[in-house]
């Protein structure tokens, strides 16, 4: 569509130049003259209007399709990859970095096709009219493109410093929000309110960096397209004068020869676009291209729950985090790890969900490796509550049933299991109430227990429970072990804390 509209705007001149040769030739015909303006004009306005269309349409299915594709890779990603990539990084590769992309398919990308085009259409025209004052004005385009090229250079680099001034700002929005009450307990506004003005001077400063650049390269453009207007009034009035060239040729040369720095200088203002797309496709390139992880278990086999551990050893970049690690538990069991804090305990239970791996030793599980169950199978069989509570917005019923497979007598044991039914009576809507982001609505010990119901609805074979007491009262805590022992008999439990 941008083409076809291309291809009528290059006509229009020569309909221009025809019209003035007919008047100095005594042979217009106003009649023609007009229909064929009228015809160009609605050609370019169906091809317009349709190309508007189809523009917003493709920009929004190709940001639509790439976040579908980065929400994909991410959701098969290992949890190392997830906490090493940086969700910061990650949080901007789906916003700013869409946007970014879109903007570039909605409007640069036809821009710079349909300025191509323009720019060698007009150029074969203006050879064919006169190829002399041709070459002296087309001798602008190499001193135009190296132009693009230094400050576009120079503006990619710039691009990819202000995204990861764009990923610390990420984090520290979210830290000042998630923090919001240790932060006015502890008076720390000015100092958290201080961090984020300091990266955001760092964004605008690099921001005055780009504008300096493209500031200084529009002038130039200005600058050689009117030398190149000059140099045509020069020699084209020469050639006119000389009857080497007719007027309306000449007519017809100035407006190819404004089609032609036009179209320069769109791709000069769309340089911003082009390079903030760039890097921003660069980063989520990275995400995309990142190779997902090897399934290396082909074992479907239902576990009965002796775990293994010999000689693990697990470290965190250079920090050591388990050293030497041996123990055994056996199925059906009820075992407590005890440590300080910092003692690499919830890395241990990290380590028997297959969240991570170790660096050396054997994880089993009724005497078989670890590696080789399928991980949707043994995760399937491991229910594991977390020390921090991970609660999400949705209903109470889509809260504990999370798994997706969950069946509704299931969902009613965990439920009673973890002393949640009295609390779910008192609600106006039951298991339909919608809870507030990340659980705010709800006390520690609440939800502490919905995420406890969350890994008994799948009736799993191991629990995993990293320091579950800590917002439960011992009376509570009695009930609902008893609870597991009378409703889920055969259940290996392990707890640290």
């Amino acid at each position: 569509m941008a083409l076809a509209g291309s291809a009528i705007n290059l006509l229009i001149p020569k309909i221009i130049a025809h019209a003035i040769d007919g008047l100095t030739n005594n042979s217009f015909r106003a009649g023609k003259v007009i229909s064929e303006f009228l015809i160009a004009a609605a050609g370019i306005f169906v091809f317009t209007f349709v190309q508007g269309v189809v523009q917003t349409l493709t920009s929004e299915r190709v940001a639509r399709d790439l976040r579908n594709k980065v929400a994909e890779k991410l959701s098969h990603q290992t949890f190392t990859y997830i906490i090493g990539a940086n969700p910061s990084k990650l949080l901007t590769n789906m916003t700013s970095d869409m946007d970014s992309v879109k903007m570039f398919v909605a409007q640069a990308f036809v821009t710079i096709i349909s300025s191509l085009f323009v720019i060698s259409g007009a150029s074969v025209l203006l050879i064919m009219i006169n190829w002399r004052l041709a070459v002296a004005v087309l001798m602008i385009v190499p001193i135009l493109a190296v132009s693009f090229f230094i400050v576009f250079r120079k503006v990619g680099a710039i691009f990819r410093k202000s995204r990861e001034v764009i990923d610390a700002l990420n984090r520290i929005i979210n830290e000042s929000i998630l923090g919001a009450a240790i932060i006015r307990v502890l008076n720390s506004q000015q100092p958290e309110n201080q961090k984020f003005l300091e990266k955001n001077i760092v964004s605008r400063d690099l921001g005055l960096s780009i504008v300096r650049l493209f500031s200084v390269l529009i002038p130039i453009v200005m600058f050689i397209s009117n030398m190149a207007v000059v140099l045509i009034l020069a020699l084209g009035g020469h050639y006119v004068v000389a009857g080497s060239l007719t007027l309306g040729s000449f007519a017809a040369f100035n407006s190819y020869l404004i089609m032609l720095i036009f179209p320069v200088m769109m791709i000069g203002f769309m340089s911003n676009i082009i390079a903030s797309a760039t890097a921003s496709y660069g980063r989520i390139r990275q995400v995309l291209d990142e190779p997902p992880p090897a399934e290396t278990g082909s074992l479907n086999s239902v576990i009965r729950g002796d775990i293994s551990l010999k000689n693990v050893f697990l470290s965190y970049g250079k920090k050591p985090v388990l050293k030497n690690v041996t123990f055994s538990v056996r199925a059906g069991s009820k075992t407590a790890i005890i440590g300080p804090t910092a003692a690499g305990k919830s890395q241990l239970l990290y380590l028997l969900t297959n969240i991570i791996s170790p660096d050396s030793g054997s994880l089993e599980f009724d005497g078989i490796s670890i590696e080789k169950y399928t991980k949707e199978i043994f995760h399937s069989q491991i229910g594991f509550v977390f020390q921090d509570s991970v609660i999400f917005n949705m209903t109470l019923r889509e809260n504990i049933a999370f798994s997706g497979k969950v069946t509704e007598e299931s969902l009613r044991k965990a439920i009673i299991t973890a002393e949640l039914n009295d609390f779910i009576d008192t609600l106006p809507e039951k298991l339909e109430t919608i809870v507030a982001e990340r659980g705010t609505s709800l006390s520690g010990g609440q939800k502490q227990r919905i995420m406890l119901a969350r890994a008994l609805a799948v009736d799993p074979k191991i629990l995993l429970l990293d320091d579950f007491t800590s917002r439960v009262d011992r009376q509570t805590e009695n009930k609902i072990l008893c609870n597991i022992e009378n409703n889920y008999p055969g259940l290996t439990l392990l707890s640290v804390t």
